[in-house]
């Protein structure tokens, strides 16, 4: 038995639908639900998922004004499209690979501060000795205008007068490793993560959607902690790919 939506996200019936419309959205785009076929019935909907009669009908409604379904007098709701399928970037497994995938995206500043520190969590595995001061970003990244991926970033408050130039029009990845001698070290750490308040607001997806998040750190050649990223994507934005035979 599929787990309830309802338990799942608890947060309003107007988050709650829009999180049934996801659910929706995606058995159709992966065939589940196959164009011209009929989907389940209302009342089926309301059993299979623990939710309410409004909230089915909202969510079917969300997709029928996508062009996704269509309601007949006597055929019942029926799949008439496909949803649109947004790219699929290869998650960067590499600064490299960072700095490419860096060029082609495009990215707008929300916020910004001085004489911050990084929120390193608590436990996690050391990543150099910490800067007195940080500037933070908040920045969010569109491709084709819509937004996919929010990165809280920190960067050595001494290092950022060297590249604050370059940010109006690239990401701090780029602008960063435009001089490679600024980094002696990087590393990711790559887990899938509930959408929080900030999330959601930003990216506009209902909070507790899964997101894949990366945070990511650099070290320059004294062990001096330069760079501290947490950066979350829409899953369907994003994929990994491994050669398992190294």
């Amino acid at each position: 038995m599929p787990p309830s939506i309802a338990a799942a996200a608890p947060q309003g019936r107007d988050k709650l639908h829009l999180q049934l419309a996801r659910l929706f959205r995606n058995k159709i785009a992966t065939g589940q639900w196959p164009v011209g076929s009929a989907i389940p019935t209302g009342p089926e909907l309301e059993a299979l998922h623990s939710v309410s009669r409004t909230t089915v009908r909202m969510a079917l409604g969300a997709l029928a004004s996508e062009g996704l379904l269509r309601t007949h007098k006597r055929g019942g709701t029926r799949v008439v499209a496909m949803p649109y399928r947004p790219p699929s970037f290869l998650l960067p497994t590499s600064w490299k690979e960072l700095v490419a995938f860096g060029a082609h995206i495009g990215q707008t500043t929300l916020h910004s501060a001085r004489d911050c520190l990084p929120p390193i969590p608590e436990g996690f595995p050391p990543v150099g000795s910490i800067a007195p001061a940080y500037v933070s970003l908040l920045r969010v990244h569109t491709h084709d205008a819509a937004r996919f991926c929010l990165s809280q970033l920190y960067l050595e408050q001494q290092l950022f007068p060297e590249i604050e130039a370059q940010l109006a029009r690239s990401t701090l990845a780029v602008a960063l490793g435009s001089d490679p001698s600024r980094i002696a070290v990087a590393r990711q750490h790559l887990s899938v993560v509930p959408a929080d308040e900030l999330a959601a607001e930003h990216l506009g997806v209902a909070l507790g959607t899964p997101m894949m998040q990366a945070l990511r750190w650099a070290c320059n050649a004294q062990g001096l902690l330069v760079y501290w990223a947490r950066v979350r994507f829409l899953s369907e934005y994003v994929h990994m790919e491994m050669d398992l035979l190294k």
